[in-house]
């Protein structure tokens, strides 16, 4: 679910654990040139990766080190038939067009996805949609089932392993969303969420968060644990480590984040709290060298838009304030992703519907230390 608009307020479940929710100011942003570790590396502190789509990106870092970009292949926010695109790059500076990893039939559209790696070190995609694209999504659109994609040989060619995860009573079929990570018992977890399309008599969008399961490398997923059950959608997922996991999902009413976390390798959950970061895009967690968890949105806010980042150092409890790492002068933008690379580099990749030096969606890509992290 993209581009979420709804201002109406919603039910706040009980905080857990506290959660530092007051509205911090944010930090200065990064400055204009990268230090002086990434100068002498030929990395600079922003680049335009991939042109023309509204990607999406999901990034996932390959067993030989390299990376590639699963991302949105067409200059829009899922309006017109399209798929996702594979591309690859050796270290985040120049990307390749790799494959097209979905098919998609006609009058539909490809493009809510998920993505990781198996045990086995396969890519795995997991893709959704909507369906009744003539010649435009409209308002009598669906989603469509997800469909699973693994590639052995790093998202050159692909394997269409068929249709996967179930409708939900009363809501949609499951949408993937996020990292595709291991779970401490080996198996596959993925965040899905479902949801309402249309509000209901609470005044907004109704929708649930789950963390699905595979125990077959990712093509089939039987089992898809609750996360939250309310108002819900685009929850992203980590693995913190020895099964204990959190979750960032995004509110359809206040279009803030609401934390929750798993101490059971992702079979159960419980409410952490609030981070009142709205309008908010999706988030993205990452768990850095140093112990700290980085949380990393786009800040959707008229006047203050851009790609920001959070830290804690208590497994998602507290958060530090916002750290800018770039502005944007467009509210279409957002869902980042972030890597760590050796040596304490940063990758954020993030997609924008333009700026004011080139003026079409694109995938860009932010460097930074760990050490510039606040």
């Amino acid at each position: 679910m993209k581009r979420l608009l709804s201002p109406t307020l919603g039910f706040l479940a009980a905080i857990i654990w506290p959660v530092s929710t007051a509205l911090a100011e944010l930090l200065p942003a990064l400055t204009a040139k990268p230090p002086a570790s990434l100068q002498a590396a030929g990395i600079p502190r922003r680049l335009l990766a991939v042109d023309n789509v509204c990607a999406w990106p999901n990034v996932v870092r390959l067993k030989d080190g390299t990376f590639v970009a699963i991302v949105f292949n067409q200059p829009n926010h899922a309006h017109t038939e399209g798929d996702v695109d594979c591309w690859g790059s050796p270290d985040g500076r120049f990307w390749t067009r790799l494959s097209t990893v979905t098919q998609h039939a006609p009058q539909t559209v490809r493009m809510n996805h998920a993505a990781g790696l198996n045990a086995n070190g396969d890519l795995v995609v997991l893709t959704n949609g909507w369906d009744k694209i003539n010649p435009r999504r409209n308002p009598a659109s669906r989603t469509i089932q997800t469909v699973v994609s693994i590639s052995r040989d790093g998202g050159k060619s692909w394997e269409q392993a068929g249709f996967a995860m179930p409708a939900v009573a009363g809501l949609s079929w499951h949408v993937p969303f996020g990292d595709i990570q291991l779970a401490a018992n080996g198996d596959l977890i993925a965040g899905t969420y479902a949801f309402t399309f249309a509000p209901t008599a609470r005044g907004h969008r109704e929708g649930n968060v789950y963390a699905a399961r595979s125990r077959d490398g990712g093509r089939t997923w039987t089992h898809f644990a609750p996360v939250v059950k309310d108002e819900h959608c685009e929850g992203a997922i980590l693995h913190l480590g020895g099964g204990r996991w959190l979750n960032a999902a995004r509110r359809f009413s206040r279009l803030d984040l609401d934390v929750f976390a798993s101490d059971d390798d992702a079979m159960t959950w419980k409410h952490v709290g609030v981070l009142d970061v709205k309008p908010v895009s999706s988030a993205h967690l990452l768990k850095l060298s140093d112990g700290r968890v980085l949380l990393t949105y786009g800040n959707r806010t008229g006047g203050n838009r851009g790609i920001d980042v959070r830290a804690s150092g208590d497994a998602g409890k507290t958060w530090g304030s916002p750290q800018r790492l770039i502005e944007l002068d467009t509210g279409d933008c957002g869902y980042p992703d972030a890597f760590e690379l050796p040596g304490g580099r940063i990758m954020v990749a993030y997609y924008a519907d333009g700026i004011p030096q080139h003026q079409r969606y694109h995938m860009g890509v932010i460097n930074l230390t760990l050490d510039e992290v606040r």
